[in-house]
């Protein structure tokens, strides 16, 4: 019998260690759970103040950007509607494009060729040469002929190197 006694204390002793080790196991699986949902909650507040801050932002936005409050803006500044020749656009090569008010303005300007000889993109550049003539008047050097042309001539855009910003 003192084998048998044996044997049972053993086995009763590792199945004791058994389940001691598998409530341990149980006990931190509990608290890793309960410290995620703690974790969770936290971080289910921080999204629902984000969505509330982005909410508030985008009324803020859509306020900002009325076109009244806008044209109110533009009036305090001194802007208005851009004018023929006024709006470049430059192309990926850096050549500079027409405008497309230009374009959109010598539209009308054939359609009623009959009351105006000139298409607006003409008065455009015609008025360039102007200004730079009596610029040119106005200071005490000589100015070619060639510096005229070149000032209603559009130079091509040349970035900076990405070095140099």
């Amino acid at each position: 019998m003192g084998t048998l006694s044996k044997e049972w204390a053993i086995s009763m002793a590792f199945s004791l260690a058994l389940l001691l080790a598998f409530g341990l196991g149980l006990v931190w699986v509990n608290i890793e759970r309960v410290d995620l949902a703690y974790e969770l909650n936290k971080i289910q507040r921080q999204i629902d103040e984000m969505e509330t801050l982005s909410a508030k932002l985008e009324v803020e936005r859509n306020t900002l950007v009325t076109p009244a409050r806008l044209r109110e803006l533009a009036k305090e500044h001194g802007l208005g509607p851009a004018r023929p020749g006024q709006i470049r656009r430059v192309a990926a090569n850096g050549e500079i494009e027409a405008s497309p008010l230009v374009a959109t303005a010598v539209e009308p300007a054939k359609a009623s060729a009959k009351t105006q000889a000139k298409p607006v993109a003409v008065d455009a550049a015609k008025a360039a040469k102007t200004a730079a003539v009596d610029a040119a008047k106005a200071s005490p050097k000589p100015v070619a002929a060639e510096a005229v042309s070149a000032a209603s001539k559009p130079k091509p855009f040349k970035p900076a190197p990405a070095g140099e910003q």
